[in-house]
């Protein structure tokens, strides 16, 4: 065969190739479209339902042609109308006696109880054994009792499609929507929870709605429900591996946390420990609230007012600018390490921890954008959790290993009365400053403040992160507790150090823009004279007067 002939007989096998794929194409498509226009009933639907014959609500065609109703081939009037039970069953139920009031019935009101229970019969026409299913279910169970809940509400018979196709209500993130149309309570529940947060956040792998709750399952009471108490656990392995604990306290696994209130009106978590309208959990958000109120409250004023104060001092006492420059030498080398890792472990602590607590706010997003992630938000703050355990125990260590007090620090009889007098003075009711030391009365209610906080949030997340090996060796109710307690103190914390330590350590106007001594060691003279004359005193006097060198 010439080269000639050789490449006549590839071009031709090409065309042939590409023609019978163009046939294969077309008649796809109209194998697709086919169900439109086979009998009289489809083509009076084709006429009004068509793309761009009607308004977009009237376009069910368009999405039927994606549905897996198309593909095997149901009609139209399989569905609508269907012709062993619409001259009984449904004219009566929608009180029609013609077709065409019949139709206009369903466009009218297609949320009508009549309605939507006529699609039951419709969809259990073919889906006999999902309908068996259905009818044992909650929701069949609730159709029993009055309620109106049918297949269309899960289900868009136009659009159907395999769960784990985007298109599906069922598909995760769809499913929030589609639930939570009716369980709305149950949705507010979800998203409060770690689960609800990380999916919010961006997180795909986190359990939504339909990962535990399949819509035809039996009531949660049911011995062979996949949710009752003895059962539940084995949805939990899914993920969660060992750290199932089957037995009476399962339905409080970790999968939703405790509801906003004590109303308990949410069954996703059942507070053990209750007496009255009062729970644990009422008890711990009521008094957390409480602190946040009274004690943000508290340092707020005070700030305020000594803002005012120093303000009015500089203008009516002009330091000597030799004064302004020296500075005192407080903290060690040691000091300012501890504080450096302590200050950037609870700042990453509070970004990370709080943007799962808050995750719609554009912040949060922000913060998990930067951490790389959902996931590595998880990592990040778990690597800033070891830096701020190891810096509270390199604090702790002298103190544990000469069995000594940190003596400065402990709060005594003359602090108490220092904070009557610093408060006579903020509000005007006295004329001088009390004489206070090398900590005020304030700085050691706030080191206290830290030390308590730090044992807070480090037992009650090593609660939290030791979920697995813990879940089998401690009431499973403590978990709840711990993650309230800790997000709570987190909010705390940072409320506090915002209004207390930041405005005393950048907006002071004795220090303004910043007291650099966290990097220094050395204070400012002035801020010494004012805030801490009796350490002034005693480093003078150890130096002679000479050289204003403190001892760290």
């Amino acid at each position: 065969m010439s080269g000639r002939q050789e490449r006549l007989n590839i071009i031709l096998l090409r065309g042939l190739s590409a023609l019978g794929a163009f046939l294969l194409l077309i008649s796809a498509a109209m194998a697709r479209s086919g169900n439109f226009s086979e009998g009289e009933g489809s083509r009076e639907c084709r006429n009004c339902h068509q793309e761009n014959k009607r308004p977009d609500r009237y376009d069910a065609v368009r999405p039927w042609l994606k549905s897996r109703h198309a593909e095997a081939g149901v009609a139209c009037v399989d569905c609508h109308l269907k012709k062993e039970i619409e001259k009984e069953d449904f004219y009566k139920a929608v009180t029609a006696t013609t077709k065409e009031s019949a139709h206009a019935f369903m466009v009218e009101r297609p949320a009508a109880k009549e309605t939507k229970m006529y699609f039951v019969g419709v969809c259990g026409g073919c889906h006999k054994e999902r309908l068996d299913e259905f009818n044992a279910s909650v929701h069949g169970m609730a159709n029993q009792k009055g309620k109106s809940v049918s297949c269309i509400d899960c289900h868009d018979p136009h659009s159907v499609s395999a769960a784990s196709s985007r298109d599906s209500r069922l598909y995760k993130g769809n499913d929030l929507k589609t639930c939570g149309r009716c369980h709305k309570d149950m949705l507010d529940s979800y998203m409060s929870t770690f689960h609800g947060k990380q999916f919010v956040l961006g997180n795909t792998l986190v359990p939504t709605c339909v990962y535990c709750h399949m819509g035809h399952e039996l009531p949660p009471d049911a011995p062979g429900s996949a949710i009752n108490a003895k059962n539940v656990g084995n949805i939990c392995a899914g993920c969660h591996g060992e750290a199932v604990a089957l037995g009476p306290d399962a339905d409080e696994m970790m999968i939703h946390s405790l509801s906003r209130d004590s109303t308990r009106k949410v069954i996703h978590f059942r507070d053990p420990v209750s007496f009255g309208p009062f729970s644990i959990a009422s008890v711990i958000n009521s008094s957390y609230i409480a602190m946040i109120i009274g004690v943000v409250g508290f340092f707020t004023l005070m700030s305020t007012r000594d803002f005012v104060k120093k303000t009015r001092m500089a203008h009516t006492h002009k330091h000597d600018n030799g004064s302004e420059e020296k500075t005192i030498k407080r903290f060690s080398l040691a000091w300012r390490f501890q504080h450096f890792f302590w200050a950037i472990s609870f700042i990453v602590l509070a970004a990370t921890g709080l943007s799962l607590k808050f995750p719609d706010s554009i912040f949060s997003r922000a913060i998990v954008w930067v951490a790389g992630g959902p996931a590595m938000r998880s990592v990040v703050h778990r690597i800033a959790a070891v830096v701020f355990i190891g810096t509270a125990l390199a604090h702790l260590s002298p103190y544990i290993l000469f069995r000594r007090l940190p003596g400065k620090v402990i709060l005594a009889k003359k602090d108490f009365l220092d904070a009557l007098l610093h408060l006579s003075y903020l509000f005007d009711r006295t004329e001088n400053m009390p004489l206070m030391g090398r900590y005020t009365w304030y700085q050691k209610l706030e080191y206290w403040a830290t030390v308590v906080g730090a044992c807070i949030v480090i037992s009650t997340g090593f609660l939290m992160w030791g979920f697995a090996p813990l879940i089998k060796k401690i009431p499973i109710s403590l978990l709840y507790y711990a993650q309230m307690m800790h997000g709570w103190e987190a909010i705390l914390a940072v409320l506090v150090i915002f209004v207390q330590h930041i405005y005393q350590t950048v907006l002071n106007p004795l220090v303004f823009p910043m007291d650099f001594s966290w990097l220094t060691g050395r204070t400012k003279y002035a801020v010494m004279e004012h805030e801490h004359p009796l350490e002034l005193m005693e480093i003078e006097s150890k130096k002679g007067g000479g050289d204003r060198e403190g001892a760290s």
